[in-house]
């Protein structure tokens, strides 16, 4: 199983590593190019790069059942091995994305506080909720809305893989008409305003526990997934 489980993680590594190259690559020479453009004109400038790295992740995690799934159960691996190995993948996904971002940020910071005309910034959710410990709060909030868009974006993959577009439909469907039930909206907006409050870091880590909800849920409907997907048989 062991054996199994590292081919699947060493599998889903290399395949999203180019993703992963250019996505970081892109994002670097734009803050690059925001900050070369500031230091030669002055003035102020504010950046913020957070919604791209949700972003990614998001895609990120819809896109693992396409491209990883059918080549595991091809090659052999069981069912059980590969949902144990994409769980670890997608948790060292997330941990890899805030870490990394976190650096970014530490590093534009860093060339910032040496600009002697103009002031260039870059806004995240560490410095918005004004904690301490800024770059380690902003590993801990980054991981954890990663890992919630990965889970989430990886229940919904798993969904159009084993029902097709049908079933993916369906559920985004679904959470459309919840979202106008009056009773669900306001607790949604309610929910989201308490992640701006004094109890902000204990709701982002609610998220983690959501998350590992939806690979528990991703579980399920995958069990009995066949090796091609609906579209495909």
């Amino acid at each position: 199983m062991i054996r199994q489980c590292r081919g699947i993680l060493l599998f889903e590594v290399l395949d999203i590593r180019n993703s992963l190259t250019i996505f970081w690559t892109i994002l670097i020479s734009c803050m690059a190019l925001s900050f070369g453009i500031q230091f030669t004109t002055g003035g102020n400038l504010t950046v913020s790069s957070s919604a791209a790295v949700y972003i990614f992740s998001a895609i990120a995690g819809f896109m693992t059942v396409k491209e990883t799934y059918p080549f595991s159960i091809k090659r052999g691996a069981t069912r059980k091995n590969y949902y144990v190995a994409t769980s670890l993948f997608l948790l060292m996904l997330a941990m890899f994305m805030a870490a990394a971002h976190t650096l970014l940020i530490m590093v534009i910071e860093g060339m910032g506080s040496m600009m002697v005309n103009g002031n260039f910034k870059i806004y995240y959710m560490a410095k918005f909720l004004g904690h301490e410990n800024l770059y380690l709060v902003n590993f801990f909030i980054d991981g954890a809305l990663s890992f919630f868009l990965l889970s989430g974006f990886f229940l919904l993959g798993s969904l159009f893989y084993r029902f097709g577009l049908l079933g993916g439909y369906a559920a985004i469907g679904l959470g459309a008409v919840l979202l106008f039930i009056p009773a669900v909206r306001n607790e949604f907006i309610k929910t989201g305003f308490e992640f701006l409050g004094d109890q902000a870091l204990q709701h982002f880590g609610y998220l983690i526990g959501i998350g590992a909800v939806f690979l528990a849920i991703g579980w399920f409907v995958l069990i009995k997934a066949a090796a091609k997907t609906v579209s495909t048989r």
